[in-house]
């Protein structure tokens, strides 16, 4: 995945240069044919008309003395006559009126060019298409000769500043493309590097555990080791083993898009209780835990068991650092509930801090370790809290630590989840 950003601008731009190619192709071979084609197709229609002893180019076949009619071309209109004496020379009302029939006229003149036949000759500006023509008159000692010509030089030019139109519009449409195409391909960048950290870290993660599970198997195996505090070890390193791999499916429904609420009408206050019942076991060796919620209800829609165990991963890294107190409050105003979940624990490094969400992160990591943290918890909870259409942040002072959650409250998520309906239930 390194150099995609290049790659997919390389791809724009030799996707512009086959575009712009094509277009040439079309525009200065295609149409211009297309036009020369009609140019003969009208001239011979009209030389047909002017004089019907004039064959058919399609069969061969000669006009009946009844034929009074002509086929109509749209560039019939574009016709011009020029009439010829016997030497060839501009009828004197026309001679010197335009010099491109002279020039006409000179080319003419210098070749052996057949009768009712189409000829091209082009000059700076002009690209005619032409036809000499003689009509036999019965009451004339000579026929009558004269030119048609159409002039579609001008189709031409506009042609040449089409190309160049068509030229500015692709580069500055390719541009823009390039530019995005570069920060897309530098977004897949990122998160193939962060897709390739979560799986070392998540191997890593899983390595320790199954080490320290081999480690005891091979001392019982061996006789080394005494059976029961081993067995228990084991047991202990299982059970962070099968965390880990629960968390690690979470994140993968959630980076999958498969993690679907269950929405329903609940109390703030019974999931903070909730909570702190879950977490009550890892706090009985000396960690209060103080809950300062208001009397009346307040209501949240949201998939509760989602955001239940949200809350219990806050709380359980409250509790794995706390000194002694965990406090617990909740605040609502009119539209938002505010959760607060503070410990006095040693705080959080500013440095820290921007990425405490980050998964697999840990300010000290061999200390969270040691206490079971797998650095994936908050991750989580941010993923939940986020997908209720709330926020969650992290404050510390260097001596409390909080993490502040807020919540739309009942009335108003429904208005949040109407903007993101996508793998969403509708409240019950």
């Amino acid at each position: 995945m390194k150099n995609i950003k290049l790659r997919i601008v390389y791809l724009i731009l030799c996707s512009a240069l086959l575009l712009f190619a094509l277009f040439m192709l079309a525009v200065n071979l295609i149409i211009p044919a297309h036009f020369v084609r009609e140019a003969k197709k009208a001239l011979i229609s009209e030389a047909q008309y002017q004089n019907r002893t004039i064959p058919y180019t399609d069969d061969g076949s000669f006009f009946d003395d009844g034929w009074n009619d002509t086929e109509e071309h749209f560039l019939t209109p574009s016709i011009v006559f020029l009439e010829l004496d016997n030497a060839n020379q501009s009828s004197g009302w026309n001679r010197d009126a335009y010099r491109l029939e002279k020039k006409l006229l000179e080319y003419y003149t210098g070749r052996d060019l057949l009768l009712n036949q189409c000829y091209t000759f082009k000059t700076d500006k002009h690209h005619l298409i032409f036809m000499s023509v003689q009509e036999e008159q019965d009451d004339w000692e000579k026929p009558y000769a004269y030119i048609m010509y159409i002039d579609i030089g001008p189709i031409t030019r506009y042609i040449v500043t089409l190309n160049w139109a068509f030229f500015a519009v692709l580069l500055a449409i390719s541009s823009v493309m390039c530019l995005l195409g570069f920060r897309f391909g530098r977004d897949i960048e990122k998160e193939a590097e962060r897709q390739q950290t979560f799986f070392q870290n998540a191997s890593h993660e899983l390595k320790t555990p199954l080490m320290a599970i081999q480690g005891y198997a091979e001392g019982i195996q061996t006789g080394v080791m005494d059976a029961g505090s081993a067995a228990e070890v084991i047991l202990e390193e299982s059970d962070r083993m099968t965390e880990l791999v629960e968390e690690l499916l979470d994140i993968s429904k959630i980076d999958m898009g498969r993690q679907q609420l269950a929405l329903s009408e609940m109390d703030v206050r019974e999931l903070l209780y909730d909570g702190i019942r879950a977490v009550e076991p890892a706090a009985a060796g000396g960690i209060a835990i103080v809950p300062d919620f208001p009397e009346e209800p307040v209501m949240v829609s949201c998939d509760d068991t989602r955001l239940r165990r949200a809350v219990t991963n806050i709380l359980s890294n409250g509790v794995r650092y706390a000194r002694s107190e965990l406090r617990l409050t909740s605040r609502a105003d009119k539209r938002h509930v505010t959760i607060r979940i503070q410990d006095d624990g040693d705080g959080i490094a500013e440095a820290d801090l921007p990425h405490i969400f980050d998964r697999f992160y840990r300010c000290d990591k061999a200390r969270g370790r040691e206490s079971g943290s797998t650095g994936l918890g908050l991750a989580i909870a941010k993923e939940i809290v986020e997908s209720h259409g709330g926020n969650i942040r992290c404050e510390s002072n260097g001596r409390l630590t909080s993490f502040v959650i807020s919540l739309p409250l009942y009335k108003e998520v429904r208005h949040v989840f109407k903007r993101n309906r996508a793998g969403l239930s509708e409240p019950k």
